[in-house]
């Protein structure tokens, strides 16, 4: 990426006092579990979002965007969500959500510079509100926990932008050890690391370039079934969440569901089981159990879940029959976006000439990178 200190000093006339790095997030196990206070398996990507700060004389906020070549101008009294402002409003988020929290915030020059690609699954909005508080925690040398960052960061995206990325992708982004994985409880909060160093075997992220969303379906409407299924789950004034559910108890407690919140919840309760089962299978380096694991995954995501894509489909079918390739499933909020391959590293040519057909069929490319789990959160430059 471009070097963001020089960047920032030939915008701005002056030098940043704080830039911090913060990488993207890759969930191996656990899509969507999230909203049942469930188990995320996931790293943090060699794709990364780098932001520069430096503080103002007065009130006024600037913010320029190297990925859109925008600038955008606001002030500390104008911290409202614009629909115009679009990627801005996320930074507006995290400043009014520091305000908040008592941090002393003053006028600001900002440069965000991201190489993280957006709605394909990689955690892009929540690497930016949490590259944004850390930067502002930094800058102003304010008390505060770690876990009440991720928070922050979290907040800030739900409050401004109304939309819950959860605390996972956060605290992947941020807690993060190179080679490997997190395990985060997101009941508990409790995190375990697990090695991911497994050479030759690498994984291998598949970009569909169909951005979520278009043309399929919509993840809101998930949210709208998951809130519903809640809502009938404690329709008699119990707390019943499908974290603490067995398939034993399907037939039991979920007779009570339409048939679609049927499915979906039996996802949630066998997606946990496969986190577990995913954990144990690296930690015993059964790289052939964790590939079948993932292809499962994919199957429930499609069938039971229902949010998949012709697209995501045929790379995962693509890869279940190219040799070398364990395992693969898509990743995400789901109608496109991204796959995430289990691989011998050394057949990633018969890989990529397998893909080529794949602009034939669909009419444009799919891109793919290797993804190096990396550590989170760093400061590039502190303030002196």
């Amino acid at each position: 990426m471009e070097d963001l200190h020089t960047l920032h000093k030939n915008i701005y006339g002056k030098e940043p006092d704080v830039i911090v790095r913060v990488p993207g997030k890759l969930n191996l196990m656990g899509e969507h579990t999230e909203y049942f206070e469930g188990l995320v398996l996931a790293v943090a990507v060699n794709k990364f979002i780098e932001v520069s700060i430096s503080e103002r004389d007065d009130n006024s906020l600037r913010v320029y965007s190297v990925t859109y070549n925008e600038r955008k101008k606001s002030s500390l009294s104008g911290l409202k969500y614009k629909r115009e402002d679009r990627w801005a409003n996320y930074v507006k988020g995290a400043i009014a959500v520091m305000l908040q929290l008592g941090c002393p915030v003053k006028g600001l020059d900002i440069t965000i510079n991201s190489e993280i690609p957006e709605q394909v699954g990689l955690g892009s909005s929540s690497s930016l509100t949490l590259a944004l508080v850390s930067a502002l925690k930094k800058l102003y040398d304010f008390e505060i926990s770690d876990i009440q960052l991720v928070e922050s960061a979290r907040l800030s995206e739900l409050k401004f932008m109304q939309k819950d990325p959860g605390l996972a992708a956060c605290a992947v982004s941020y807690f993060a050890k190179e080679d490997q994985a997190l395990l985060i409880d997101t009941k508990t909060m409790d995190i375990l690391t697990i090695n991911m160093d497994f050479k030759p075997i690498i994984l291998l992220v598949t970009d569909s370039n169909v951005p979520n969303g278009i043309g399929y379906g919509e993840a809101d409407d998930l949210r709208k079934d998951f809130d519903e299924c809640k809502k009938l789950l404690n329709s008699h004034g119990r707390h019943i969440t499908l974290r603490d559910m067995t398939i034993q108890d399907i037939r039991v407690e979920l007779d009570l569901l339409p048939e679609h919140l049927r499915r979906r919840s039996i996802h949630i309760i066998e997606e946990n089981l496969r986190v577990r089962e995913l954990k144990a299978a690296l930690e015993h380096n059964d790289l052939i159990l964790a590939g079948k694991l993932m292809y499962r995954s994919h199957e429930s995501l499609r069938d039971l879940l229902e949010i998949s894509c012709p697209e995501l489909d045929w790379l995962v079918k693509r890869a279940f029959e190219t040799n070398g390739v364990m395992g693969s499933r898509m990743v995400g909020n789901g109608f496109g976006g991204c796959t995430i391959n289990l691989i011998n590293g050394n057949n990633i040519p018969l890989y990529d000439e397998h893909l080529e057909e794949y602009d034939r069929i669909f009419g444009f490319k799919a891109d793919y990178f290797i993804c190096t789990p990396v550590s989170g959160l760093k400061a590039l430059q502190d303030k002196e």
